[in-house]
């Protein structure tokens, strides 16, 4: 690569960055709302609050099946695919690669903006609510 390409890409990966910290800052400003919107889809599905917490950007759709299967949650290779279709419609991951394992995905932004890891964390140790 040129000296001026790897300049160009430079200043193209700064101002994705810097974008990027600016809708940080406005997701945290109104961070109690945004999660009021999100946090529900977790409260009904814990399955889908499992599934979330397994995103890394590492593991496949199989190996996050597997991993809820030997944790006592039964999931299928399809319900964990519709669920990350879910997270990925909610724009809390996006698609990082395809392997044989399955599609990867990562956590977006909304996660370190909103402490989300955290939050669905404390969601899923918190004793059911009364009906």
């Amino acid at each position: 690569m040129t000296d001026q390409l790897y300049n160009e890409l430079r200043v193209i990966r700064s101002r994705i960055e810097s974008i990027e910290r600016g809708q940080e800052i406005l997701i945290r400003a109104d961070r109690k709302a945004v999660l009021a919107e999100i946090l529900p889809s977790f409260e009904k599905d814990a399955i889908l609050g499992r599934i979330y917490l397994l995103v890394d950007g590492v593991r496949g759709q199989r190996q996050i099946s597997d991993e809820l299967t030997a944790s006592g949650f039964a999931a299928s290779e399809a319900t964990v695919s519709r669920r990350l279709e879910t997270l990925r419609d909610l724009e809390l991951v996006v698609l990082e690669d395809r392997t044989a394992a399955g599609k990867i995905y990562r956590k977006t932004q909304f996660d370190r903006a909103l402490r989300l890891t955290h939050e669905v964390e404390q969601l899923l140790k918190a004793p059911a609510k009364a009906k």
